[in-house]
């Protein structure tokens, strides 16, 4: 797996922690939207790599 994939999932899973039960602050509904569109972004660059791994 190459480094930039390596850094976008974890950019992704530490996303997904402010999300979560694990969360140390509760974000705004702002930043949370922001946070939300951030990682649906990774996901869509993610997928466009596999797609073009294939």
């Amino acid at each position: 797996m190459s480094k930039e994939i390596t850094t976008k999932l974890n950019e992704l899973d530490n996303g997904l922690k402010k999300l979560s039960t694990e969360r140390k602050v509760v974000l705004s509904h702002h930043k949370t939207f922001e946070l939300v569109d951030k990682l649906r972004e990774l996901v869509k660059q993610l997928k466009e790599e596999a797609n073009t791994n294939e």
